[in-house]
């Protein structure tokens, strides 16, 4: 699988992308680079990518800018986003959760651990892709499992890759309460370990993509999360 996988790394720091490059390509990726933030969307258009690695801290244009035109872009707006920031606190992360990154790692981080998220959402982003075709409407939202589409009301909404999966999850189980933990493992893949503020974040994302919905996410506390219809 990883040979016909291509990953495009944004950095500013060139010592940074070589590692990574040499890393990846160790790993079995097909790998691409681009130190100038400018540059960036033209190289990610020419090279197609499965994943973007991205930066936060970059001169001029910042990761966030650079992630709102990857997400503007009809060729990337569907890519998962990894995205790196020197920035450790809580706040700093959940904005590239918000601004639609798929995961984030701090720096410093063990290149092991990238691979391992990398890997965990392409399996994901194969998953979703290999799955049995399918329509699923509740009220006034439906999903398209082929074409991994949403519409709300009859217009057609963009989700992420993370989004849809986590839509359709709470789709298929419409009334039932999900733990922050059972949707890291049956949506993330990954285990307890990771920060459930990840969780926190994406309900928030889907919450207000949703406004117009028959339906809402409630906030089972102490528990987790449920899909309901709205009261009328």
């Amino acid at each position: 699988m990883n040979s016909k996988k291509r990953i495009f790394v944004v950095d500013d720091e060139e010592d940074l992308t070589d590692l990574l490059q040499f890393q990846l390509k160790r790993e079995g990726f097909k790998v691409e680079t681009a130190n100038d933030p400018f540059a960036a969307l033209t190289v990610a258009r020419d090279f197609g990518p499965d994943l973007i690695v991205l930066d936060v801290m970059m001169p001029d244009l910042d990761g966030y800018q650079l992630l709102r035109m990857f997400r503007s872009d009809h060729q990337l707006t569907d890519v998962p986003v990894v995205m790196l920031t020197a920035r450790a606190g809580v706040e700093d992360r959940i904005k590239g959760l918000e601004s639609g990154a798929d995961d984030y790692m701090c720096k410093p981080f063990e290149t092991k651990e990238l691979v391992l998220r990398i890997r965990s959402i392409l399996k994901r982003s194969s998953e979703q892709n290999r799955a049995p075709s399918g329509r699923i409407v509740m009220g006034n939202v439906a999903i398209d499992e082929e074409d991994h589409s949403v519409s709300i009301g009859g217009v057609e909404i963009p989700f992420t890759v993370t989004e849809f999966k986590l839509l359709q999850f709470f789709l298929k189980r419409k009334g039932r309460v999900q733990t922050r933990e059972n949707l890291l493992l049956s949506v993330w893949k990954f285990d307890a370990e990771v920060e459930t503020r990840t969780v926190d974040v994406h309900i928030r994302r889907l919450r207000k993509k949703m406004e117009t919905a028959d339906l809402e996410i409630e906030t089972v506390r102490g528990v987790g999360y449920r899909l309901a219809e709205k009261a009328k």
